[in-house]
């Protein structure tokens, strides 16, 4: 029941977080995270994504986070979800098939990306966002550690087995997207 709270608390959340644009602040202290060839990227995310990621930057920030990889793993790790033109009904429909209906949506992950004009198109780019988005924080000229990060945050259990710094920071980027 608490998790259904907090996904019916996050639709309104989303919903009300692209009604406005970043302030000149909250622009700045993302900039202040990225480098310059990556600006662009996080510019073009949707605003709800641009909020979510500087929230979840926020909280690793507030947890002692300093390493530059995470910080630009937490903003950008949702930039594909713009990229791919995921909406806001797209992302309830994701959410409820990974809670009710999990195989078929991992059927759907594992297909061809179907035809922009195919209404699966956006639950494939929202399943799949974390390949996307971090080859495009690699070609944005990110941190290869912060690619890293972004295409394994949704993957649990042994990831980065040799990497114990990796495997550290990558927790911590799930805990703080999890809770914001």
């Amino acid at each position: 029941m608490r998790r259904i709270s907090y996904r019916i608390g996050q639709f309104f959340r989303v919903s009300a977080a692209s009604l406005s644009p970043l302030s000149a602040a909250e622009a700045a202290e993302a900039r202040a995270h990225l480098p310059a060839t990556a600006w662009p990227l996080f510019a073009a995310t949707a605003r709800a994504d641009q909020r979510h990621g500087l929230s979840v930057l926020r909280a690793l920030l507030a947890a002692g986070h300093t390493e530059s990889a995470l910080l630009q793993a937490a903003l950008l790790h949702d930039c594909a979800k713009t990229a791919g033109g995921v909406r806001l009904w797209q992302r309830v429909a994701a959410v409820l098939l990974k809670a009710f209906a999990p195989r078929r949506l991992a059927r759907l992950a594992a297909q061809p990306a179907p035809r922009p004009a195919d209404p699966r198109r956006g639950l494939w780019d929202y399943v799949n966002h974390p390949q996307r988005g971090a080859e495009l924080a690699a070609v944005a000229g990110c941190d290869p550690l912060a690619v890293a990060l972004i295409v394994q945050h949704q993957e649990r259990g042994a990831v980065f087995p040799d990497d114990p710094l990796a495997r550290q920071l990558l927790v911590a980027l799930q805990a703080a997207d999890e809770d914001n």
